[in-house]
């Protein structure tokens, strides 16, 4: 052990803790964050060695250590007493020390239990037939065994997960510019993969892929409808969703997955949603069976969505968070010539692609080595933007997810997704596993850190890696805040607004058309992303896009969290709108009618109770004056807004000639087909 490291242990041994010990009274007592991380990471290298948890080195040194804050930190605490100085390279050297001591013993562990795996042979699942129906708790059943037979043995040491499913993330990477070069140098730097997680995560990878079913499962799903998450809170959550779900005009069933038998709640479940809102509650125990759901541990955190997906009733399906609000009428997608052609539709997140190039090694995908497109522009000619300079060092100059054989910019926004559930059933097999120790393994793997880090991205990977058809709409979310955070002095983006896929698909097409002439017209083209499909994207560019949800993300709307830290009004106390004041995009008052309807809910006539609202006092939204005060003036201001707001942005744009729509429709298709156009590698 290095000399500059005794002083840390000589002070805690005289508190009686062993060298293992030391560390983690560390992590329990010191309440300075960065500290903290240090030593849970000294404390994951002495004590976790043995169980295959690799250290990562660089990133362990690159993002916190050599920070500035996390410098003073240290320095702080050790300067006082202490002759040296902890830093950055001593802790390093520190870790690579105990990485050598285990490699061996990490390396046989992969060894054995690649062995053991290789002696049990992998085919596609087998559908077997309850009658003329397919046995799908079987099927699950079978496939269960096959993730638990290949679970991730090295964990990520920089993801720890909670008991509620969600990891720690330590460091978030807001990345949101589209003239940013995130390249392949760049994104490497971002986290580091021990050579073991990436040959133990790829072996079992493919052995996940090859048990996929070869055949479509013909008749487990029929019709088309929606499907939302519940229980606890997430039930009254969900409740207002559906309300305006209704409000927009939708008719389509619903079904309301509800995870835990126990937030059952049966009045709102047996009466109130199929009599009234054509939706029904549906318990996974009911679908998959008790001792399926055992075999698969406690379904939680992320992999929640997954099992909705997978155990909904219906095989058009649209999947709405429960936070998520529909503004216009989302029935007639499902007919629509868009969905019928892609089969899959995803909505974009604000934030740039930071998936780590080590994970193409995982799933066996070769990477090219020139760019096949800018971001999401995949109809510019890539000689417009790219140079014999960027040629020269690629992996410095160009950006890793506009080669081919990756994913393309931008990310997906997963409170909403569209699917055929027959044709994307791998699709949900596959993201399912991706979920199973995806905090520890595929999660940081796909966003190292992204904001939003999570299942998001899980389902396009999924579809992605299967080569899979899907349209994302091009149109960048519109972000909206309101929320004054009083305890962290901060207004908060509360909601996401995204928009209506047709439209979006019929706006591009104007927007392939103005770039084209743009060339034409160009005696010299200079490419910029930003003024060519960025400026629509991020800036609709004249052309109306259509709101069609709004997702109320942060805060969720929890009435009695809004009345108690006192949301509605800013740091002066003056009244705000905590969803934004563009509500006049989608023709009423959003935030009015969902505080009118909580009153309603809770108060009226109707009212019911919610068994998450059991403890809480239920005066403090019935007889109020402050939520009272506040329905009126949302009503008074409400009104100003739209009695002045402009009709002409709801006005229809020209149609384009049939023919060269066509044309165009052909183009997109065969540019999304070309992007799936990529290599496995076989070798393992």
């Amino acid at each position: 052990m290095p000399n500059v490291i005794k002083p840390l242990f000589e002070r805690l041994a005289h508190l009686g803790f062993s060298t293992h010990q030391s560390l983690n009274a560390l992590i329990l007592v010191l309440g300075v964050l960065a500290f903290c991380f240090i030593c849970e990471c000294i404390f994951y290298v002495l004590t976790n060695s043995s169980a295959g948890i690799v250290i990562s080195q660089a990133t362990f040194a690159a993002t916190r250590l050599f920070s500035q804050y996390d410098r003073n930190v240290k320095n702080l605490y050790f300067n006082s007493e202490s002759k040296n100085v902890i830093t950055g390279k001593v802790i390093v050297n520190l870790i690579e020390d105990e990485y050598e001591k285990s490699k061996r013993e990490r390396l046989a562990l992969f060894s054995k239990e690649k062995d053991i795996l290789e002696k049990i042979k992998v085919s596609p699942l087998q559908f077997s037939y309850d009658g003329s129906q397919i046995d799908f708790k079987k099927l699950l059943s079978d496939y269960s065994d096959i993730l638990n037979e290949n679970r991730l043995s090295f964990p990520h040491p920089e993801r720890i997960t909670t008991n509620s499913g969600k990891p720690v993330i330590w460091k978030t990477e807001f990345l949101d510019k589209g003239f940013e070069t995130l390249s392949e140098k760049r994104l490497r730097e971002i986290m580091h993969f021990d050579s073991l997680f990436v040959r133990d995560l790829r072996f079992k990878h493919s052995r996940v892929v090859n048990s996929l079913p070869s055949e479509f499962p013909e008749g487990l799903y029929n019709g088309e409808g929606y499907v939302m998450v519940g229980g606890g809170k997430y039930t009254w959550f969900a409740f207002l969703s559906i309300q305006s779900l209704r409000k927009s005009g939708a008719k389509l069933p619903l079904e309301l997955m509800i995870p835990n038998e126990a937030d059952y709640e049966p009045y709102l479940c047996n009466e109130v949603l199929p009599k009234q809102y054509n939706a029904r509650c549906v318990t996974f125990a009911s679908i998959y069976g008790k001792s399926v759901l055992k075999k698969f541990g406690q379904v939680k955190g992320y992999q929640i969505k997954s099992f909705a997906l997978l155990g909904s009733s219906f095989e058009n399906v649209l999947y709405l968070d429960s936070d998520n609000f529909a503004v216009k009428n989302p029935d007639y997608l499902f007919q629509s010539d868009l969905f019928k052609k892609y089969q899959m539709i995803t909505w974009p997140d604000f934030w740039r692609r930071t998936s780590s190039p080590v994970l193409y090694s995982v799933l066996g995908i070769k990477v090219g080595s020139k760019p096949v497109r800018r971001l999401n522009d995949l109809f510019t000619d890539p000689n417009q933007y790219t140079t014999a300079d960027d040629l020269v060092s690629p992996e410095e100059e160009v950006n890793f997810h506009d080669l081919k054989g990756t994913l393309m910019d931008w990310t997906t926004e997963a409170g909403q997704i569209m699917l055929n559930k027959t044709l994307h059933f791998n699709t949900l097999l596959l993201s399912l596993y991706y979920n199973y120790d995806g905090p520890a393994g595929f999660h940081p793997l796909i966003s190292q850190g992204g904001a939003g880090e999570g299942d998001k991205e899980t389902y396009l990977l999924a579809a992605y890696y299967l080569k899979k058809m899907n349209y994302q709409v091009y149109k960048k979310p519109d972000k909206l805040y309101g929320t004054f955070v009083k305890t962290a002095n901060w207004y908060v983006d509360s909601t996401i607004v995204q928009m209506d896929p047709v439209v979006d698909y019929e706006n591009l097409k104007r927007i392939i058309l103005q770039n084209q002439a743009d060339v034409k017209a160009a005696k010299k083209f200079t490419y910029n992303y930003d003024y060519t499909y960025g400026k629509y994207v991020t800036r609709g560019n004249g052309i109306v896009p259509s709101p069609m949800f709004y997702h109320i993300h942060s805060p969720k709307m929890d009435p009695f969290e809004y009345v108690t830290h006192d949301w509605f009004t800013d740091m002066e106390d003056n009244p705000i709108r905590n969803f934004g004041d563009s509500f006049a995009d989608i023709g009423y008052d959003l935030e009015l009618w969902i505080w009118e309807k909580v009153k309603e809910n809770l108060c009226g006539p109707d009212s019911f109770s919610f068994r998450c609202f059991e403890s809480e006092n239920i005066t403090l939204i019935c007889d109020n004056k402050v939520v009272d005060n506040r329905i009126k003036w949302l009503q008074d201001s409400g009104k100003a807004v739209l009695d002045n707001s402009d009709s002409k942005q709801h006005e229809e744009v020209d149609a384009i000639d049939s023919d060269k729509s066509s044309e165009l429709d052909d183009l997109i298709y065969e540019k999304i087909k070309n992007s799936l156009n990529y290599d496995y590698d076989e070798s393992l």
